[in-house]
């Protein structure tokens, strides 16, 4: 195992650390209103639960889909089954840690002794954290236009309305950064630069590989669009099957969401857990998707409650599994046990 593999294995430990104090924290904040979540929790309808798993399974098939298809757009050789589980775990960490986009170094280290060049594994993942990323910033702008006017304060509706204009910028910017190869070139040797200034380290190299990495997929997808739009099929599947999920997780406690009351929760929610820089948004995410539904017109103690058990159904589980996932894909990376395939375009 090199230098970067154990480097990424000790990230991955620490945030998990941090994950357990986090969750820790959160479920302490549910206890000190025991008796009213100790009421909620007696009244739950625990049979829903099984639909929730079952969305939830179908949301990680689809991001895993979504993965190995970006992986195989971009030129990356394994085979679709290695390609499908190390999706799985890429997404179930990427879920829960988000920061610092974890799961997609774990998806590198399981996916580089196929012969596959880290900058093609480097350029899928970006291309796939684009497309959620488009969904996202889509969603977003209309989820909060959706809570103004809502009881909320002047001041937080004008909060609002800029946090709505800086999602529009950053889209718009990402988006040329994706589609004009001159500006993502401008932006990468900008980047480069800044970071060579910071930490006295050249990347200028290894990010014009990524670039022309990053291009070539390009020029293959457009050449291929039957995988582009298989890969955007799966991923706005992802995204509805965990839009499913959560409803599940309110209705077993008995709170049945309005569609756009529903989305708009999920998606700031979502988003205040990313900026939040924690891992997994723990804390931030659901305590934000609580408040937002409480301004909507839920209970905030159900909703929080109803938040902790998406949490645990849609984040935590998946996660477990996919630590298991990954042990033995490790191994088999470890020890491979024939020559891999080769470099399918």
């Amino acid at each position: 195992m090199n230098a970067a593999d154990r480097r990424s294995r000790r990230n991955v430990t620490l945030q998990i650390v941090v994950l357990v104090v986090l969750m820790a924290v959160l479920v302490a904040a549910v206890a000190t209103d025991w008796a009213n979540a100790r009421r909620v929790l007696r009244a739950a309808d625990w049979r829903l639960l099984a639909p929730a798993a079952i969305v939830t399974a179908l949301s990680y098939l689809c991001s895993s889909a979504a993965y190995a298809q970006a992986c195989r757009a971009f030129g990356v050789a394994a085979q679709k089954t290695r390609l499908l589980f190390a999706g799985f775990v890429t997404m179930a960490v990427n879920n829960l840690i988000t920061l610092g986009g974890a799961g997609y170094a774990v998806g590198a280290v399981l996916l580089r002794d196929r012969e596959s060049s880290l900058r093609d594994i480097a350029a899928a993942s970006a291309f796939n954290s684009y497309l959620y990323f488009a969904v996202g910033t889509t969603c977003l702008p209309l989820s909060l236009l959706y809570v103004v006017g809502r009881r909320l304060p002047q001041r937080a509706e004008v909060g609002i309305v800029l946090v709505v204009a800086l999602a529009c910028l950053l889209a718009v910017l990402v988006n040329l950064a994706v589609f004009l190869p001159r500006f993502r070139s401008a932006l990468l040797q900008f980047l480069g630069c800044a970071f060579g200034r910071l930490t006295r380290r050249d990347v200028g190299s290894r990010l014009a590989a990524f670039d022309g990495s990053f291009t070539l997929g390009l020029t293959l997808l457009r050449d291929r669009p039957g995988r582009l739009f298989g890969l955007l099929a799966a991923i706005i599947g992802d995204w509805l099957f965990c839009v499913a999920a959560i409803w599940f997780c309110f209705a077993a406690l008995g709170i049945r969401l309005h569609a756009g009351v529903m989305l708009s929760g999920f998606f700031i929610g979502i988003a205040a857990g990313a900026l939040s820089m924690l891992p997994g948004g723990m804390g931030v995410q659901d305590g934000s998707m609580a408040g937002v539904y409480a301004l909507l017109g839920v209970p905030f103690g159900p909703a929080l409650l109803a938040a902790v058990l998406f949490r645990v159904t849609y984040y935590l589980i998946p996660f477990a599994l996919g630590l298991a996932v990954y042990g033995k894909l490790l191994r088999t990376t470890e020890h491979p046990s024939g020559p891999p395939p080769g470099r399918n375009t």
